[in-house]
């Protein structure tokens, strides 16, 4: 229903049960792949509410290599928030 850009400490993307997706605005500091994959996971909650199993056999199906960009995230995501 609508994208939203937003500061936001505690997650990268959401989507809410009405379609709205929010993303924070300091993935631009990401890398493209980590970029990528927020956008996939959180469009993917279009089909999926939730995190099951069939949640994530649709976010590898769509982006394949989602793991390395979840792994960035987990091991460099702090670094994103000190910016600015």
């Amino acid at each position: 229903s609508r994208v939203t850009i937003k500061d936001t400490t505690s997650r990268w993307g959401s989507c809410s049960t009405s379609g709205a997706l929010s993303f924070s605005w300091r993935l631009i500091f990401a890398p493209k792949n980590v970029m990528e994959y927020v956008v996939v996971h959180e469009l993917c909650h279009l089909i999926e509410m939730n995190h099951s199993y069939r949640f994530w056999q649709l976010v590898g199906k769509i982006y394949p290599s989602y793991s390395a960009a979840r792994l960035w995230l987990k091991k460099h995501g702090k670094i994103l928030h000190q910016i600015i």
